[in-house]
């Protein structure tokens, strides 16, 4: 059997995407074809909350397949983070208490209105402005069974508890700093490698993932192409060239998408007085300087 043994476990929108992909380059390690499968927290939070996840254990292994000869296998949810009473156990139990975690995070703040933006261009049900949205985001979610977990916007930053419970169940954890990877992402892939004691490979870092940075201009545009509806099927079968299709759509985006606003002074102020404490803490429990976050 080809289990995982390497587990990238979030934070969402800290560059979990963009690893995945460049540690699947390193001949010793194997990722997930489906990145976020979030096998360890479907049943748990509802299987709706999150539609391409796994629930089935031996549909889940079958993504590691390919990679049964090699070192690692490894997968990439980045909802795991939030739920370690649920996902610790289960990988303890399941894969073993010497599996590999990797944590990456950013600065909560940033993460919170980055984390909005990427929820509001790919998910029909946020509609609501960034500050509705922290005031609504935990009863929204509780009340709504279908709501995505990655609208829970303010807990998802709420980095302490989660990562000191991974520190304290795990041997072998890494941590990589958001701030630390974009200035050097060389470094730090020679840092993961380091971790996992594999010989540091070149990797080729050109190719961008999950680029952000820009939103819909119009809530019509935005449930027209992405939602399932007949004009996209009619599409696929004028245009059936999927190499086509997209060459299509680079051009067309230019004129649907604006660049994202900055965050509001108000808001940040408000998210700086409510992580203070948190990233207080957290700067103490992995012996880093974080308290710049919250200035």
């Amino acid at each position: 059997m080809a289990l995982p043994n390497l587990f990238i476990v979030g934070a969402a929108k800290s560059g979990t995407t963009s690893l995945h992909n460049y540690l699947n380059q390193h001949p010793d390690i194997f990722m997930s074809n489906l990145k976020e499968p979030h096998y360890l927290i479907n049943k748990e939070i509802g299987v709706d909350r999150i539609p391409s996840g796994i629930t089935n254990y031996i549909n889940y292994l079958d993504l590691f397949l390919e990679g049964k000869e090699m070192r690692y296998r490894g997968e990439s949810s980045v909802m795991y983070l939030m739920y370690p009473e649920i996902v610790i156990p289960k990988i303890i139990h399941q894969f073993g208490k010497d599996s590999k975690i990797i944590i990456m995070i950013r600065n909560p703040i940033e993460r919170a209105y980055s984390g909005y933006q990427h929820v509001k261009r790919y998910n029909l049900m946020e509609t609501l402005s960034f500050e509705e949205s922290l005031e609504k985001s935990e009863d929204r979610y509780l009340e709504n069974r279908n709501m995505t977990p990655a609208s829970r916007y303010l807990e998802l930053g709420n980095y302490y508890r989660q990562i000191k419970l991974f520190l304290e169940s795990f041997p072998d954890v890494h941590i990589i700093l958001y701030d630390d990877y974009i200035k050097d992402i060389n470094k730090e892939l020679c840092g993961v490698f380091s971790f996992l004691d594999l010989e540091n490979k070149d990797i080729d870092t050109s190719a961008r993932h999950m680029v952000g940075g820009w939103q819909w201009r119009s809530q019509k545009i935005k449930n027209l192409l992405i939602s399932d509806n007949k004009l996209k099927s009619l599409f696929k079968i004028v245009l059936p060239s999927q190499t086509l299709r997209i060459f299509i759509r680079k051009k067309i985006m230019r004129y649907i998408i604006s660049k994202i606003p900055e965050i509001h002074k108000e808001s940040r102020e408000y998210l700086c007085r409510y992580y203070k404490d948190d990233v207080k803490k957290l700067s103490k429990l992995i012996d880093r300087d974080l308290n710049y976050w919250t200035l």
